[in-house]
């Protein structure tokens, strides 16, 4: 079968890499164009784009996959099917229209839970046990296509949203490929999901990460490995002696025992009280400087029980 296949971001890179190395043709890759990053502020290929290159292969860099000329040019291809990961583009009709079997998607739920740019950074902020992939064929209503596979997987208690996505990144490589094949073999039976059950997922916003210290431990633990790596949980520590520093907390666990202080204390082993509970820091990130253990952290800024943890 012959696939076109749009992607950019490093979650869609996995998928690129099993479909080029399936039964399945790729006929075509698209991708967002170069965007400045670094210091040096110098263009640099998405992910796919790095990714395609390194595999031999032509990427095409496109600001707008409905322009009407990008339409020509992907019905020129003689696709079956268009195939989307992490694309980060709005698909509209014309370009649903160019293959007979249509567009596939990959998300990062199991929907209809979590429709949306960031599912799996809420599900580890709402506290799922339990999250997923599905592929489904797209439609021009938000992730609300009918589902062809679903694969469920359990959350670690200790996963971030950089952990979880590559894993569920390496699971939906094996889902597309699975739906590409059932697709080309005639046995594909998509079903319409429920959308009574809809939740949503949005993009995350640099406030999401601030942490209120009077919430329970749990919460603010799943919010720290939710927002990780971006926008993090979010802090200033006021000491006793010394200036402000706003910190952004990489990892942190739930530690055993009642709070023994104030929500954003620090008891006298150096973990945070909260609303309800303790939370003990393991990587810190403080403002222009490099992410560094928590003990690092204490030593170099001369932090003492009764410091506190401020929200931003």
């Amino acid at each position: 079968m012959r696939a076109v296949y749009f992607g950019s971001g490093s979650f869609s890179v996995p998928s690129l890499r099993a479909v080029l190395e399936s039964r399945h043709e790729v006929v075509g890759i698209y991708t967002q164009p170069a965007r400045p990053a670094g210091r040096g502020g110098h263009a640099r290929p998405t992910p796919v784009g790095e990714a395609g290159k390194a595999a031999g292969r032509g990427v095409v860099e496109c600001p707008n996959i409905n322009a009407p000329e990008v339409v020509a040019e992907i019905r020129a291809l003689n696709a079956d099917v268009i195939c989307v990961v992490d694309f980060g583009q709005f698909i509209k009709q014309p370009v649903l229209d160019v293959v007979p079997l249509g567009a596939l998607n990959l998300h990062g739920s199991l929907l209809p839970l979590l429709r949306g740019a960031a599912p799996v950074q809420w599900a580890l902020i709402r506290g799922f046990q339990t999250t997923g992939v599905t592929s489904f064929r797209i439609v021009l209503a938000m992730d609300a296509g009918p589902i062809y596979l679903q694969q469920a997987v359990d959350i670690g208690p200790e996963e971030s949203a950089e952990d979880l996505k590559q894993r569920l990144a390496r699971l939906g490589a094996r889902t597309v490929c699975r739906t590409l094949d059932s697709l080309a073999d005639g046995s594909a039976r998509p079903v319409e999901q429920d959308h009574s059950l809809v939740t949503f997922a949005p993009r995350l916003q640099k406030s999401d990460g601030h942490i209120d210290w009077s919430a329970d431990a749990l919460a603010i633990h799943n919010l720290i490995r939710g927002a990780w790596p971006w926008p993090g949980g979010q802090a200033v520590v006021r000491r006793q002696f010394g200036t402000d520093v706003p910190v952004t907390i990489a990892r942190a666990k739930v530690l055993p025992g009642p709070a023994a202080g104030h929500a954003g204390e620090l008891d006298a082993e150096m973990a945070v009280s909260t609303g309800a509970g303790r939370v003990g820091i393991e990587e810190i990130h403080p403002a222009g400087k490099r992410l560094m253990t928590w003990v690092d952290f204490i030593n170099g800024y001369r932090l003492r029980p009764g410091d506190r943890l401020l929200g931003v």
